[in-house]
């Protein structure tokens, strides 16, 4: 039934106007252009905007429509939720604050108590976007997504603006979003169940301010997660954040610990940033799961290997440790290209997947040992940073590395490069996630941990 939001072959905008600065009219724009299927305006005040005819209701409408979009003040926005469902119309956004999320449980009830057979999104919400069949009921006007292959789910409408920005800074393409308010009908398990059941969805990104229906929600989660990654963005749970919740969509939220652990059993990948969750995103869209928390690390600058091994410790994931044979082949590699560096030991004096290669290491050098370390059993992912910036680095590392991804395909490579648009639009052509930081690379390669271990732990 979801379909009929998503793929409406009619839609009806309840509060569609004539006036540029309203809402009714912003919506009403986007299903003008570039939306090409029956649109359907409801003001009994206006005859025509922009050239379509005005209805007065529903009841006057020549077809039921599939989709009705509401934009009216809380109690008329109640009427017409109630028109449409007596209409048969099957979906319902409604845009419309004032429920819940102030204190008037009332009025939502009442809201509900109107939907017949009609399912509902929202209030207090945005609505949806569909890439390919470019609805989209948001009234805020920037340019979205490309599309692609990421479905969003957001409770919270403001935040759902900034995460569908950061998908477009980060050349994430997007399939669907639902911006799903107060959530008094459908709601995040619904999304989950359905995108999950979306051929063209690979990764589900969620914000969440709470879980309804805790045991419905794991068990769906758990069955979706089997198939694709979820990723969930939860914030801790503090006084000041429990009661930002409460106040922004009605929500009363649970305490961490116990919210940590439904989204553990539901097999979804935990993040506490919008950073985190979009470096998790990014590193899943294109790579395998890392099954191990043991990593390597090559580049040939200081400073970010630095950091990278600094937010290692905060995902407890380590250095995959060296086989004397690897040893050796390092060392070959080293000596043969005259590069001043050195193997890093940890305890016990153990050869670590860990080398500074130094700013005079070419692309060649840096090729090799990365092919040297992905070889090592122990090792589940790789992060390269191969500074394009180095006159000795040539501008065929995107093949290099693409020629050992193809060689080493059950193994995530990440890349952590200056923002160079030429080289690093050649590293994404490939297949290979390229992050602004090194430390956004761990970021993503922690998420590819993750993956990993849900598959073994939790989804068996």
């Amino acid at each position: 039934m979801l379909d009929f939001f998503f793929e409406p072959r009619s839609v009806a905008i309840i509060g569609a106007s004539s006036d540029e600065k309203k809402y009714g009219r912003l919506i009403f724009n986007h299903f003008v252009v570039p939306f090409r299927n029956r649109i359907y305006p409801i003001n009994p005040n206006t005859a025509e905007i922009m050239g379509i005819s005005c209805y007065s209701s529903v009841f006057d409408l020549p077809e039921v429509p599939d989709l009705a979009v509401v934009i009216l003040p809380a109690k008329l926005a109640i009427k017409a939720v109630a028109e449409a469902s007596k209409r048969g119309i099957p979906a319902i956004v409604c845009i419309t604050a004032g429920f819940s999320e102030i204190g008037r449980d009332d009025l939502q009830k009442e809201l509900v108590s109107n939907l017949g057979d009609s399912r509902l999104i929202g209030p207090n919400c945005l609505g949806i976007i569909d890439t390919n069949t470019q609805v989209n009921t948001l009234f805020p006007n920037f340019e979205l997504p490309k599309k692609g292959h990421v479905s969003l789910i957001s409770q919270s409408g403001s935040l759902a603006i900034d995460l569908l920005l950061a998908l477009q800074q980060n050349k994430i393409g997007l399939r669907r979003f639902v911006s799903y308010g107060n959530g008094a009908d459908l709601n995040e398990t619904d999304f989950i169940q359905y995108f999950g059941q979306d051929p063209e969805t690979k990764v589900i990104g969620a914000y969440l301010e709470n879980v309804k229906a805790g045991r419905k929600f794991i068990k769906v989660s758990k069955a979706v997660a089997r198939k694709k990654a979820i990723v969930a963005l939860k914030l801790p749970m503090t006084e000041f954040v429990t009661m930002a919740a409460r106040s922004h969509t009605g929500a009363v939220a649970s305490t961490m610990g116990l919210y940590k652990e439904i989204l553990r059993q539901a097999g979804i990948i935990q993040c506490d940033s919008t950073s985190q969750f979009f470096n998790s995103i990014k590193a899943l869209y294109t790579q395998p799961p890392a099954f191990g928390n043991q990593i390597a690390i090559v580049g040939n600058t200081g400073g970010p290997l630095a950091m990278a091994l600094y937010r290692m410790n905060r995902y407890n994931l380590e250095l995959g440790s060296l086989s004397t044979e690897s040893v050796t082949e390092v060392k070959e590699v080293i000596k043969e290209h005259g590069v001043q560096t050195s193997l890093s030991r940890g305890k016990e004096d153990i050869p670590l997947a860990f080398l500074d290669l130094t700013g005079s290491a070419t692309t060649e050098v840096i090729s090799e040992v990365t092919r040297i370390f992905l070889k090592e059993e122990s090792v589940s992912g790789i992060i390269v940073v191969p500074r394009s910036d180095a006159p000795v680095v040539s501008k065929d590392a995107p093949a290099r590395i693409a020629l050992i991804k193809q060689e080493y395909k059950h193994k995530p490579i990440l890349v952590y490069n200056l923002p160079d648009p030429t080289i690093n639009a050649e590293f994404e052509k490939y297949g290979i996630s390229v992050f602004n930081t090194a430390e956004d690379a761990v970021d993503g390669l922690y998420a590819l941990v993750e993956r990993g271990r849900i598959l073994q732990q939790y989804l068996r």
